[in-house]
């Protein structure tokens, strides 16, 4: 790698890293918008926000990559341009080949991290960001249930408790609407939080049940210990669930259960999630190709920059939108899985073309 490459290469990396930064703070602000509710309602803390948060990124990295590649290519080329150091660089001998070979190798290295990505840390992201958000929504541990405050669980209960500490549960208010028809309310001087596989369940202590009898009254039974079911749905349930193709890993898509009905019916979804996950990296090799190729054809003008600007632009917009369409038909067409790879070779035979019809040739 020459001086020139180094330069160039330094410059791709710096610009990727910002863009990069500016839109994932973007995609940051919008998904916490989605999750302050929950977070506020749960009253869960920032460390369990970060997690979600930081599960939800490796989702999008294989897709933000070539914009990101585009942009920064985009950005380092046209500069370069403006400043007149690509008409030094061709006036000293450097060809298109030459001018090629950074962006080239800088796309090999990020599609190498679009395959890490996608092949891998997506599905497993997407995984634990499901089974973390389930086990907020469901798990009605003493952590979640916060002091002075009557907290709703479900559609159900309503629970107040007066102090939460390593001791258990102290002052305890619990009413029950699971039969609407005659609502029960429990309290209890004591209880504590009991978590099984099956279950979440409050074991009471010292309290009492009240609810109104057939005729209206008022009764009262008392207790010296009660157990109390507050959510009965299994963890194991949700973790044996019927899994999405994204969230896959891809021996489960090449090989899925062929005892399983969805599976056999998602065979299509399967197949165009395999695709895509190789087609992803792919694209952001040839993107950059095609990209720089096309920024190389254009002749360059001040007056016309503004023109230029929005042409290039558009481009990375085509493109995407044409990787997405792609995705969306090899998902819904039996057998038109191979479609993912479109994009890519309809780039690299407008990059060839565009190479060949530039003033300089690939090679001197």
């Amino acid at each position: 790698m020459n001086l020139v490459d180094k330069y160039i290469f330094k410059q791709l990396l710096t610009n990727s890293l910002l863009i990069l930064v500016l839109i994932t703070s973007v995609f940051c602000l919008g998904k916490s918008v989605q999750l302050i509710e929950l977070m506020v309602s749960r009253g869960l803390p920032a460390s369990v926000f970060f997690k979600l948060i930081f599960n939800s990124l490796p989702q999008i990295i294989p897709t933000l990559l070539p914009i990101i590649t585009g942009l920064s290519i985009f950005f380092v080329y046209s500069r370069m341009q403006t400043d007149r150091e690509m008409v030094i660089l061709q006036s000293s001998g450097f060809s298109n080949a030459d001018l090629i070979r950074p962006v080239l190798g800088f796309g090999i290295i990020l599609a190498l991290l679009s395959f890490f990505f996608s092949i891998y840390q997506a599905p497993l992201s997407n995984k634990n960001f499901k089974i973390l958000l389930y086990t907020i929504k469901n798990d009605y541990s003493s952590t979640l249930l916060q002091e002075g405050m009557f907290n709703t669980i479900g559609k159900d209960f309503t629970i107040f408790i007066k102090q939460n500490n390593k001791d258990g549960l102290h002052n305890i208010f619990i009413h029950d609407t699971r039969d609407e028809k005659k609502p029960t309310t429990l309290i209890a001087k004591k209880g504590n939080i009991i978590n099984t596989d099956s279950a979440t369940k409050i074991f009471l202590r010292d309290g009492s049940q009240q609810f109104q009898s057939e005729d209206k009254k008022l009764s009262i039974l008392y207790f010296d210990e009660y157990l109390l079911n507050i959510n009965q749905q299994s963890n194991n349930n949700f973790l044996t669930r019927w899994k999405s193709p994204s969230e896959r890993t891809l021996n489960e898509l090449i090989s899925p259960d062929k005892d399983s009905l969805d599976d056999i019916n998602n065979l299509q979804a399967f197949k165009a999630e395999v695709t895509l996950r190789f087609a992803m990296p792919i694209n952001v090799l040839t993107f950059s190709i095609f990209l720089l190729s096309f920024i190389l054809n254009l002749k360059f003008d001040r007056i016309e920059n503004i023109s230029r600007t929005i042409k290039i632009l558009s481009i990375i917009v085509i493109l995407q939108v044409l990787s997405i369409l792609s995705s969306n038909i090899s998902i819904k067409f039996e057998n038109m899985h191979y479609v993912n790879f479109f994009p890519s070779i309809f780039t690299i035979i407008l990059s060839m073309f565009f190479l060949f019809k530039s003033r300089k040739l690939i090679y001197d």
